[in-house]
């Protein structure tokens, strides 16, 4: 009886509908580029109303949940009433200065409103407004956001002409590429930029920039003049002796004139010249006939003794 009883009042207080609850986040502080949870929902987390819509309190009162195709929010409100039927809260992600303002949860009969206020990015003044560096090195433009947690939208590095008139956007030029690197993908507020290997030619005046209004210059000095690696180039001697040329200034071939054996395959001595080497040939071809003789003679000499029978 009472399991029947605490049935038939569940699904009475159901079909009741959402009744929005009450929270303490009436007003929620942010850093400009977090997310922010703007939190809405039922009393009975099963419970779900009809439709939910989240608005903006400003002249426009642009809705969240249906943002047109140029509306600022598009792409950045998330829901989870899909899951949770009774959480009607939505997240709102890299939230900027312009986020700032009165949001409206409303369901049919009644709404909860929510005051989003953002710390924006200012960005606080550098040490010094000159850097000195030295060719070849690295070195640290400096320029950050007071608070650390704090992200602009955007921001460019500008080289400037003129000290006033932006020239060349770092991030973009092919003077630059590969000698910029930035750090505030692991440190939000942190908008410095390191140039490595600089040259005189970096010289000059540097502006890092959030807003038209807002931006901050750096004088570059670089002290000395860069020394590129340079590499010798030895010219080989040619072949062949030109009219006048010093002998002592030959380069020895690898291989021998037409006629005569490859330097240094024959055994000889690389450095004997052609008439030394038909002399010995020569020699050789005189004195062997006669040793040929002389062994013939000793070899029938000796055959013939040999063959004689000397008798008692």
């Amino acid at each position: 009886m009472w399991i029947s009883v605490c049935l038939i009042s569940s699904f009475l207080h159901i079909t009741a509908g959402c009744t929005l609850s009450v929270t303490n986040y009436d007003e929620i502080t942010v850093y400009s580029g977090q997310s922010v949870l703007l939190t809405c929902s039922c009393k009975e987390p099963q419970a779900k109303p009809p439709s939910v819509t989240w608005t903006k309190l400003n002249q426009q009162h642009e809705i969240l949940t249906k943002p047109s195709q140029d509306s600022l929010y598009r792409g950045r409100v998330e829901m989870f009433n899909n899951t949770s039927p009774g959480n009607l809260s939505v997240r709102l992600s890299h939230v900027t200065e312009d986020d700032v303002g009165w949001y409206r949860c409303q369901i049919s009969h009644e709404y909860r409103d929510i005051k989003l206020t953002v710390k924006g990015c200012t960005l606080s003044d550098p040490p010094s407004r000159v850097v000195n560096g030295s060719p070849g090195q690295s070195v640290l433009l400096p320029c950050s956001c007071s608070k650390t947690q704090a992200k602009p939208p955007s921001f460019t590095w500008t080289k400037l002409r003129d000290h006033q008139t932006p020239e060349i956007i770092l991030t973009q030029s092919d003077l630059y590429k590969g000698r910029v690197n930035m750090f505030n993908n692991t440190a939000p507020g942190n908008l410095s930029l390191r140039l490595s290997h600089v040259t005189e030619d970096d010289q000059g005046w540097y502006r890092c920039q959030i807003s038209r209004e807002k931006y901050r210059d750096i004088k570059l000095t670089v002290k000395g003049k860069y020394q590129p690696l340079t590499t010798t180039t030895t010219k080989r001697t040619p072949l062949t002796q030109p009219n006048g040329l010093d002998s002592t200034t030959f380069l020895i071939p690898t291989t021998s004139p037409k006629g005569s054996d490859t330097v240094g395959t024959s055994g000889e001595d690389p450095s004997a010249s052609p008439q030394q080497n038909n002399t010995i040939q020569y020699i050789l071809l005189a004195v062997l006939p006669v040793i040929l003789i002389i062994a013939g003679v000793a070899l029938y000499k000796y055959k013939r003794n040999k063959g004689t029978v000397c008798i008692p």
